[in-house]
């Protein structure tokens, strides 16, 4: 397969909200598409986005625009051999090439990555932002969606009002929304263990990065002392995968395939994880159509059964395809070729 057009779309999309994330507000999302075409006529597409306080926004657009003009007359394998080590660009890359490969094998992504069984959707979590008063009614109305999980952010008020909060959640959807909470690492060693222990008799699924400055040490000594699972994702540069999963310090595993560097990257890792006794969850951070499709399909492909967080699109205000559907908790990418979606850049 030898690539005759690459081309650069850049992009801005705005949110319906605000949406908090781990060291930043976004009122919108910026990013660039990267399309490849062979010489057939087929397109494949890429999403490179990332977020502002990577602080590397700039430079990885630039060298994006940059490669587009290295890679017409190159064959696939010669474009996955290419120097790209900026992970959002590379996760670009390597969507854009394995979308137009599968497109030109006739199949889905996540067919063309070795999903066993695709049924053509993969299971979500609702996206409830973070905690406040109206977080039940949202709550409420993600349960009578067909999610049978929720996402929220904690950590953002003081502890005993949020163990309030909680359990007003839990009362309005009588236990049957399984509760992810994300703390983006909001706590002290004491006062995460007291919230965590204080939330055991909720319906809790897992507790993402609870620890301000975490150890290993300290990640395992809750984890084993809790009946759910402490997640990590931001923290893995910190500790590196070799460390991480050798210490075996956490039940679950959270990746964002752009920050991970790729499609390649993220199976290698997930496949470690799950090698390690570890459950890998997909995310992605209001992405684009083509970028939180390109997500699910990779998550269909290594942990089908996990529920993923992928249900973003509906924050956006605008986007650069007909975003796949959400209902009844599953993100349904279809039975499409590729990525199954054509970007209108």
């Amino acid at each position: 397969m030898r690539i005759v057009a690459a081309h650069v779309h850049p992009y801005a999309l705005p949110l319906k909200r605000p949406w908090l994330a781990a060291r930043a507000v976004l009122h919108e999302r910026r990013g660039t598409l990267l399309s490849l075409s062979g010489d057939d006529g087929v397109t494949g597409w890429g999403d490179c986005a990332p977020l502002p306080s990577a602080g590397n926004a700039a430079q990885t657009f630039a060298a994006l625009t940059a490669l587009a003009q290295e890679l017409p007359g190159l064959e696939h394998e010669a474009v996955l051999a290419l120097d790209a080590s900026l992970p959002e660009l590379r996760w670009a890359l390597e969507t854009a090439l394995f979308d137009l490969a599968a497109r030109q094998r006739g199949v889905p992504l996540a067919v063309h990555l070795g999903a066993q069984s695709f049924t053509g959707n993969v299971p979500v979590n609702a996206a409830l932002g973070a905690l406040d008063a109206q977080t039940a009614q949202r709550a409420v109305a993600a349960l009578a969606q067909g999610y049978a999980s929720a996402k929220i952010k904690v950590g953002v008020g003081r502890i005993d009002d949020e163990l309030v909060l909680l359990r007003e959640v839990n009362a309005a959807t009588t236990g049957r929304l399984r509760l992810r909470l994300d703390a983006n690492r909001a706590w002290g060693e004491s006062d995460a263990r007291r919230f965590l222990t204080a939330i055991t008799s909720l319906p809790i699924d897992a507790v993402e990065e609870p620890l301000a400055q975490p150890t290993l040490s300290q990640l395992r000594a809750l984890q084993q002392a809790l009946p759910y699972a402490i997640a990590v994702d931001e923290s893995l540069p910190q500790f590196g995968s070799d460390a991480l999963l050798a210490a075996n310090a956490v039940r679950r595993l959270v990746l964002k395939p752009a920050r991970i560097g790729g499609i390649v990257a993220t199976r290698t890792l997930a496949a470690r994880a799950q090698a390690a006794g570890m459950e890998v969850v997909l995310t992605s951070v209001v992405d684009s159509a083509v970028g939180v499709a390109a997500a699910a399909h990779l998550a269909a492909a290594v942990a089908p059964d996990l529920v993923h967080g992928l249900a973003t699109l509906d924050w956006l205000a605008a986007d650069v395809a007909p975003a796949p559907l959400l209902r009844e908790g599953r993100l349904w990418l279809g039975a499409a070729p590729g990525l199954g979606l054509s970007p209108t850049p």
